[in-house]
């Protein structure tokens, strides 16, 4: 009974009160551990609607389609010079660059043994050029054809053809090739046909697509060296 009265005096009751102050002490260490959770998400969230927007990359251009249906002999020159970057990119330039240098040789072989297989060459050229089914500048010589002078070009443009497909010298070799060219025929479809460009394409516009293929080329290339020279600059820096 002392020891009760003596509690009371000091004005603690050992009646479970200590046993609810640890219980509040829990509650409000949850409170604060949910509070702090819930900071935690809003500040995600923030930065969440911080960050830009994830736009999908447009698709490509269909250069094909567009190089069809236009009639612009400049945007025919900047179509081709794509076209050709494709063609040099999937290999595609380089097999059929193959497949011309062979159907070369194969006509100059049957030109060589036979004069009357020359004028039925001219003749079906000349009959492609009325049917505009060949862009070409001039009409195709009959005396190129009747004298060894197409088979001396033709074997040229085979060995420029076979110059091309080694490695880094593809669009400068097309390039002095159609430079020299005046009135072409099956030299010009082959090239047409290597380049994957239609009938409409000249000499001049393949000459200009081959040249507006470079400068890319170039500019990329320089880019792309550029770049390199950065990264070892500060790799070194490191």
């Amino acid at each position: 009974q002392q020891q009760q009265q003596q509690q009371q005096v000091d004005g603690y009751e050992s009646d479970g009160s200590s046993s609810y102050s640890g219980q509040s002490i829990m509650l409000m260490d949850n409170l604060s551990d949910d509070e702090e959770a819930s900071s935690q998400q809003k500040n995600k969230k923030k930065k969440k609607e911080l960050q830009p927007l994830q736009v999908p990359p447009p698709p490509p251009l269909d250069t094909d389609r567009l190089r069809s249906a236009t009639n612009s002999d400049g945007l025919l020159a900047v179509l081709g010079a794509a076209q050709v970057l494709k063609a040099m990119q999937d290999g595609g330039a380089h097999k059929r660059t193959l497949e011309a240098v062979s159907a070369i040789h194969e006509w100059v072989e049957n030109g060589e043994n036979s004069m009357a297989f020359r004028l039925a060459s001219w003749r079906d050229l000349r009959t492609a050029q009325d049917d505009l089914q060949i862009a070409t500048e001039e009409e195709s010589s009959f005396f190129a054809f009747i004298s060894n002078k197409a088979i001396v070009n033709r074997k040229k443009f085979a060995d420029q053809l076979e110059t091309a497909t080694q490695q880094g010298l593809f669009l400068e070799t097309i390039h002095q090739a159609v430079s020299a060219m005046h009135s072409p025929c099956l030299r010009l479809e082959l090239l047409q046909y290597i380049l994957g460009l239609d009938n409409r394409y000249s000499i001049a516009h393949v000459t200009r697509s081959v040249e507006l293929a470079s400068t890319c080329l170039d500019i990329s290339t320089s880019a792309t060296i550029q770049q390199q020279e950065q990264q070892d600059n500060n790799s070194k820096a490191q």
